[in-house]
């Protein structure tokens, strides 16, 4: 360790840096482990107290061990509170006492709002947990944050929908402690009073809105993203200028020290007698403080209000202590406040931003001689900031985002200045002059935060064409880049324990960056779209798509879903089979044609601007066969009854992919190929439907593995358990995107291996299935 250590007791016991390091180790695993422990709540909190009892008495070395146990089981329970809250709202209705957390802008008939719930039948919930109400408003009734209403609810526990490369959304909801959606049968308000925040919201709500850039005016002001669209957002990540519109570190330490430094200002109009050094800190922290607050305390910003408090108090002592030790303190204290921080993306990228500062700028200090001038002692600082953060960043930006922009180099030396020196302090201004409402200043306030806007995200959309996609392989190369720095710069490479870690780096990252794909032969994969169908079927780094999942509103699932995991892949998609003319099939074709304006399209419903899927047509492509079965000619409106009907085949094996086909279609299948019909694999037709999967069709098939792409929360109650008992009763392996995620089929030559998201790819208890199984036994 660097420095003087502060010890948590006298007498060499362990310092505050070994007992944050041991925190965080200890609470560390609920990132990776399948299973969270099922252990007994009181047991826990036993455990916890019979250890506690062990600390205070061991030595330093066995107290860093307990620690790591004790942050391990805290963690732990944490995680259970969470899976055991689930199992309980859904079990049953329930009344729960419930506050408005979200700030509705617009009143839409229909709306998810975000609460907090208080109570359950009475008892008071803590750790805090959140859901999400959709609303329907009534008239005469105004739906505001702060309010608070009491609900007779049962739970849709937690779901989404789990692929390689695209979001995972039940991490980050998790890390949100957001447990699922609520739904009602009665609704009763106990305290309609809306909250201050909502009331400082709806007094500049009218002038925000009309405004260019509502969007970024409105979750500078307040921390809120509603205002924000798929295409925005994407501009913004693309360009790595993402964490200048959340309310965090950045935005919190500006109020800081604005408020400081108007502080240290009004000192100069006090009596002597009344000045004290400590006032610009409470200023300071006021502002911090009412910032975070106007943001409704978002996460972000209430981990960087921690680190802050953390600072301040430590600069308030006597000892010398390090801008590291305060570093690794506060995510110490973090994630003690809440281990589930870990599951965070935005807690990685900040952490690992203030260490690489610190990392960077011990490692390559700024000359003393650049502070003479004015200009230079600001710039060349910053500038070797900006350097620091895009290389020693780049890794972890990779492997959250799948690519990386050099470009956001220049878009963060753009940008920073002006969200720092010029947005914030108007923002703060306008504020501070709440108090003192007059439109007129208000209004000149916002429209200046507009116009500077609207001038630094302009060269964004020039910046944003140089986003590069890498695979696997640039990730790992640059992890073992970014490895070897640290080894070097700390000396270890002089050690034999030091080059054996090198080695072992370089021998893990060539492991995981080489691609199998060539001994795994080829693969079919089903992603996991809700309610629609999308399938990639890949050979040598190429593929063919059935189908293309659902689109909606502001989003598909070819945004989503497919592009992202043929990105992660590496994988060039070269033609398109639609199955039939059904919006849950072909959703995804516009914009997997704007991505990829090579692919062929085959359908049977496409006339001459389509290839023909029509009965007879064959065709080779490398090692597969594919022959259509179905329909017998083409169709202009194409429902699920002239789906297009595709065996495929390596000579080893034979998979049927089946679109939405229903009864009749089934049966006139069967009858035309009824002794050649049999397939390892089969789709269920129409997502397992009750209106498909005969049990003439299942038997004349004969398959040993039925997939099922469908959505959990389906609004038509799919897959029907009569057919879910039709395959189990023939003793055929049942797969279901909704319970398994993703599915990944590999084959090589007779063998084949299933991988499932949830179970054999990324096995996590954050990916469990929630709540009872979707076909009790």
């Amino acid at each position: 360790m660097y420095g003087s250590i502060l010890t948590l007791f006298r007498g060499g016991a362990l310092s505050y840096t070994l007992a944050a390091i041991a925190i965080f180790i200890g609470t560390l695993p609920i990132l990776f482990i399948h299973h969270i422990p099922t252990i007994n709540n009181s047991f826990i909190i036993s455990g916890i107290l019979f250890l506690f009892l062990l600390f205070i008495k061991a030595h330093r070395y066995l107290k860093f061990f307990l620690l790591i146990a004790i942050a391990f089981l805290w963690a732990c329970w944490h995680a259970n509170d969470v899976i055991e809250k689930i199992n309980l709202l859904s079990k049953k209705y329930q009344l729960l006492d419930v506050t408005i957390i979200s700030v509705p802008l617009f009143n839409k008939e229909k709306e998810n709002i975000k609460v907090r719930i208080n109570k359950v039948a009475g008892g008071t919930v803590f750790p805090p947990l959140y859901a999400v109400w959709q609303v329907k408003h009534r008239s005469g009734v105004t739906i505001c944050a702060g309010q608070t209403w009491q609900l007779n609810s049962l739970l849709k526990p937690l779901h989404a929908s789990l692929n390689e490369g695209g979001f995972d959304q039940q991490r980050y909801s998790l890390s949100q402690r957001i447990i699922g959606k609520l739904k009602n049968t009665q609704t009763t308000m106990i305290d309609s009073r809306c909250s201050v925040r909502q009331r400082v919201i709806d007094f500049y709500k009218e002038e925000i809105l009309s405004l260019k850039n509502a969007a970024i005016t409105y979750a500078l002001m307040f921390g809120e993203r509603t205002l924000l669209t798929p295409e925005l957002s994407a501009l913004l990540q693309s360009t790595g200028v993402s964490h200048l519109i959340a309310i965090s570190g950045l935005h919190i330490g500006l109020s800081y020290l604005l408020g400081y430094w108007l502080a240290r200002c009004l000192l100069y109009l006090l009596p002597s007698y009344v000045i004290s050094p400590k006032i610009p800190i409470i200023f300071g922290g006021i502002f911090a403080f009412l910032y975070g607050w106007v943001s409704g305390f978002a996460i972000p910003a209430t981990r960087a209000l921690i680190a802050l408090g953390l600072w301040i108090y430590i600069k308030q002592q006597k000892s010398l202590y390090f801008s590291w030790q305060w570093a690794v303190w506060s995510i110490g204290l973090i994630v003690l406040a809440d281990p589930l921080a870990m599951l965070s993306d935005s807690f990685w990228l900040s952490s690992f931003a203030v260490l690489a500062i610190l990392y960077w700028f011990k490692l390559f200090s700024v000359s003393s001689s650049t502070q003479h001038t004015k200009v230079l002692g600001w710039l060349i600082p910053f500038v070797h900031l900006q350097t620091g953060l895009l290389i020693l960043l780049a890794p972890i930006q990779m492997g959250l985002f799948q690519g990386i922009n050099f470009m956001s180099f220049w878009a963060n030396l753009w940008l920073v200045p002006i969200v720092s020196w010029l947005v914030v302090p108007l923002i703060l201004l306008s504020f501070l002059l709440y108090l003192f409402p007059s439109a007129a200043i208000h209004h000149f306030i916002l429209q200046l935060i507009d116009s500077i806007i609207s001038i630094g995200i302009k060269p964004l959309v020039y910046l944003s064409d140089f986003w590069m996609e890498l695979q696997s392989v640039s990730l790992w190369v640059s992890i073992f880049c970014w490895l070897i720095g640290v080894f070097i710069s700390f000396g270890w490479h002089r050690t034999y324990i030091g080059l054996l870690g090198c080695f072992s780096a370089l021998c893990i990252g060539t492991e995981s960056a080489v691609d199998k794909s060539v001994e795994q032969g080829w693969s079919l994969t089903t992603l996991d779209v809700g309610h629609g169908l999308a399938v990639v079927i890949q050979q040598k780094g190429v593929s063919y798509l059935y189908d293309t999942g659902n689109r909606w509103q502001g989003g598909s699932n070819a945004q989503k879903q497919i592009i992202p995991y043929l990105k992660r892949k590496g994988i060039i998609p070269i033609g398109l089979i639609l199955s039939h003319k059904h919006l849950d099939h072909i959703g995804g074709v516009p914009f997997l044609k704007k991505q990829y304006p090579w692919l062929n399209v085959r359908s049977s419903f496409g006339g001459g601007q389509h290839l023909p899927c029509s009965k007879g047509q064959r065709w080779q492509w490398g090692e597969l066969h594919f022959e259509v079965l179905w329909p017998e000619k083409l169709a202009e409106k194409s429902h699920n009854d002239d789906s297009c009907v595709i065996m495929l085949t390596d000579g080893y094996h034979k998979i049927l992919l089946t679109g939405d086909i229903e009864k009749q279609g089934e049966q006139a299948i069967t009858a035309l190929y009824k002794h050649r019909l049999n397939a390892d694999i089969v789709f269920a037709p129409h997502h397992g439907s009750n209106t498909s999967s005969t049990s003439l069709f299942i038997r004349t098939i004969s398959p040993t593995t039925v997939l099922v792409s469908s959505a959990r929360y389906s609004p038509w109650k799919i897959p029907s358990d009569k057919v879910y008992l039709r395959y189990k009763n023939n003793n055929i392996k049942w797969i279901n995107t909704a319970e398994s995620g993703q599915v990944t089929i590999w084959f090589k030559k007779e063998k084949l291996n299933i991988l499932r998201y949830r179970i054999e790819m990324y096995p996590r208890w954050y990916h469990l299935w929630f709540g009872d199984p979707p076909f009790p036994e």
